[in-house]
């Protein structure tokens, strides 16, 4: 119980651990998001004020246009409007004038017309860089909103991942909460006992009962026999007082007058009769109902038999199932047992390897040997932990690796050097792997043991 008790914690720690890294990992993912939504506005609000700077140039354009026209318009119209009654004599210089007034009106139409035209083009320049600038942004939306819609899905990801985990880790919890202790298994051994010590009182009890019951049946075997007796002698009685009636009454009718004590003794003889007749009568009501009685007797105890049997089959089920998930748990107590026992040896081994780096020459052939067995170790443990997880899986386990057998690239890792760089991260790369198979094993073991002492939840 105490391995499991630590392991719980340890994995607890770790979980916990984990939720609240993701946890801080969502928040600055949520502030991140916020930050390219607030970008996101931002930008929207420059392309409406690019939008509104453009309706406002191309009003501008609208109103120099005309303003230019009405400025054109007036001198002429002016023109136009004065009286004809002028004299003669001024009218080459009116045309001299207005001659000159259109040139330079033409003039000023040209520079309007070219003005237009540089607005014009200006117009469509902003127009176009506007478009340009709004379909940059309108795709930079576009990616930054499936990069959210990636991101969002990947947070629902890591939210079911984490609610299953946390799921996991309850439902663990709960394992390892259900899980008996010492103190539990020693109270089942107790229970164990108490129970089979009421099983043999319940059979002492049946076989007790089921000698009353011989003897009860054997009682009614000769009541029967003397009922049967009784029967035939009051058939008998019967039949003679028939025929003594037959006989008087037969006198009567021939006329023959028999004697008074004749007449005397047959009376007697037939009130004697009636009287063994009703004495005879009774004893036969008192044996049925005394039959009757045995009978009832036998069916009770034929029930409290049954009952019996079925409370002992019922226990002895019980019991078996208890013996089985008591040698199930330590089987697993062993098991625990003895890879803590393993895996201490394992660690003091490799802090008298630690202690054992000095630069002192005379332990240097002692440390080969030490990571020679070392390594040894290391082969027997990953081959123990496929061959316990191939069973666990209901596998056929590697024969190779049951019987113990070495294959060539491990006797060529023996003349390896122990003391570079390389070897030793290999080893360790090989122990951490070793720590993940032994975990792996763990978890299988505890879901197989959940799930038998489920089933035997089910079935009890």
């Amino acid at each position: 119980q105490v391995p499991t008790g630590t392991s719980r914690q340890s994995y607890s720690a770790t979980s916990y651990q984990d939720f609240s890294n993701w946890e801080s990992l969502m928040k600055i993912k949520e502030g991140l998001l916020r930050q390219k939504e607030i970008v996101i506005d931002r930008q929207k609000q420059q392309i409406n004020n690019l939008h509104q700077k453009i309706r406002e140039n191309e009003l501008r354009a609208q109103h120099a246009r005309l303003s230019h026209l009405v400025n054109c318009e007036e001198p002429y119209m002016t023109n136009l409007q004065q009286p004809h009654y002028e004299s003669t004599p001024l009218q080459p210089h009116v045309l001299e004038r207005s001659a000159v007034h259109f040139e330079e009106l033409e003039r000023k139409i040209a520079a309007a017309e070219n003005k237009e035209l540089q607005l014009s083009e200006l117009v469509k320049q902003i127009s176009n860089k506007s478009s340009e600038e709004k379909k940059k942004m309108e795709e930079k939306l576009k990616t930054r909103d499936r990069y959210i819609n990636s991101l969002k899905k990947k947070c629902q990801k890591e939210s079911e991942q984490n609610k299953e985990k946390q799921r996991r880790i309850e439902t663990l919890e709960k394992y390892l909460a259900d899980l008996p202790t010492l103190d539990d298994i020693e109270g089942q051994t107790k229970q164990l006992q108490a129970l089979e010590e009421k099983n043999r009182q319940l059979q002492e009890t049946v076989t007790e009962l089921e000698k009353k019951l011989g003897e009860a049946r054997s009682q009614c075997r000769e009541r029967e026999l003397q009922l049967v007796c009784q029967k035939k002698k009051e058939k008998e009685l019967v039949t003679t007082v028939q025929s003594l009636q037959q006989k008087v009454e037969k006198c009567l009718e021939d006329g023959i007058r028999l004697p008074m004590l004749d007449t005397k003794q047959l009376q007697s003889e037939n009130e004697c009769l009636k009287e063994k007749n009703e004495k005879a009568s009774k004893v036969i009501d008192n044996q049925q109902n005394q039959i009757a009685g045995l009978i009832l007797d036998v069916q009770s105890m034929q029930e409290k038999l049954l009952q019996e049997k079925l409370i002992v089959q019922k226990m002895a089920s019980e019991l078996e199932e208890k013996e089985r998930s008591i040698e199930q748990l330590n089987k697993t107590l062993s098991e625990n047992q003895r890879l803590m026992e393993e895996n201490a040896c394992l660690k003091e081994q490799m802090r008298q390897v630690v202690q054992a780096r000095e630069p002192v020459s005379e332990k240097m052939p002692i440390a080969d040997q030490l990571f020679k067995e070392m390594s040894h170790c290391l082969f027997d443990l990953k081959a123990l932990c496929s061959i316990l997880t191939q069973r666990a899986q209901g596998k056929e386990p590697n024969l190779s690796l049951l019987l113990g057998i070495r294959s060539l690239s491990c006797s060529s890792e023996e003349n390896e050097n122990y003391h570079s760089t390389e070897t030793l991260s290999k080893k360790l790369v090989d122990v951490c792997q070793l720590r993940k198979d032994i975990d792996e094993l763990r978890t299988i073991m505890s879901d197989r043991y959940a799930q038998d002492m489920g089933d035997n939840c089910i079935t009890q």
